[in-house]
Parts: structure tokens; sequence; C-alpha cells
């Protein structure tokens, strides 16, 4: 398989549903989890963390996917992405899954994939995906984490 018909993904999960970006946008998974909140904020973000000396704005997957809040476990971590995505800023995911290669023929494009999804959250993760996987164990949601910041304001 030659490197254009593929990509890697770093999958995670919030609920039982399994999301991913692509690996090029990742710069770490981290467990820091101590948050300092941003009041006036839109809901979805989470707040600032301080990693090493460098302040990220977390936002909380779930929220954006308009599922109801979770309190942090031992399982949450912060998706950290690189600065071509946007500036210091990651995500809070239910628990962090496998990075998977997939081939492009493999994903369908979101637009085709959305119909007959009836659950907001489940629907929400759609308006928010490039496009959707389907693997022998369900369905893997792939995040584009550029939208990810500018969805944060609109409306469900």
């Amino acid at each position: 398989m030659n490197d254009e018909e593929t990509r890697q993904i770093c999958t995670f999960a919030i609920e039982d549903r399994r999301l991913g970006v692509d690996i090029l946008d990742v710069k770490e998974i981290n467990t820091e989890t101590d948050f300092t909140p941003i009041f006036h904020a839109p809901r979805a973000v989470k707040g600032y963390v301080n990693i090493r000396g460098q302040i990220h704005l977390i936002l909380d997957l779930r929220l954006i996917m308009d599922l109801p809040e979770k309190p942090v476990d031992e399982e949450s971590r912060l998706v950290l992405f690189k600065p071509e995505v946007g500036d210091n800023f990651g995500i809070l995911v239910d628990r962090i899954g496998d990075v998977m290669e997939i081939h492009r023929e493999m994903v369908e494009d979101r637009r085709k994939a959305d119909e007959g999804v009836p659950e907001a959250g489940d629907r929400r993760g759609l308006d928010l995906g490039s496009g959707v996987c389907k693997l022998e164990d369900g369905l893997l949601i792939i995040l584009d984490a550029k939208q990810l910041l500018i969805d944060i304001e609109k409306p469900v």
C-alpha cells in the first residue's frame, strides 16, 4: 500500500462512540486534567491547562457533541493539537484508543454517511466529521480537528 492511499488516525471514545483525528494533527496525548475555568466562555470550553509552561485551551468534546457532561476520571485524556491546527488547544476525551491505519477507500464522505442518524449526539459528531469509516466492529467518525474551534460557538 502506498502512503498516499492510507492515513493514520488517532482514535478515542466519547461514551460508546469511536472517533478519531488524523495523527498528523496531533501533538501529544496527555493525562493532565487540572483545568483553570474561563468565565463567560462558551459551554464547551473546559478551561485552560498548563503543560510544561505552555497554556492550552481545552474543549470538552462531549459538550461540543451535545452529550451530557461527565466528570473527569482516570481514563480521561487530552488530545493536544499541533500549532498548524490551532494555537495551543486540545480536546478532552473519555478515553484514548489506538492509532489505526485506514485506507482512503474505507472512508465515506460524511455528507453521505449522516443519513439515518437519529440521536443528537451522533448527528453532532457527524456534523464535525470529515468522514466515516465502516469497521468490522462499528463506525469510526473521523473529525476535522481544524473545525473544532470554529464549531464551539455554533448552535446545535
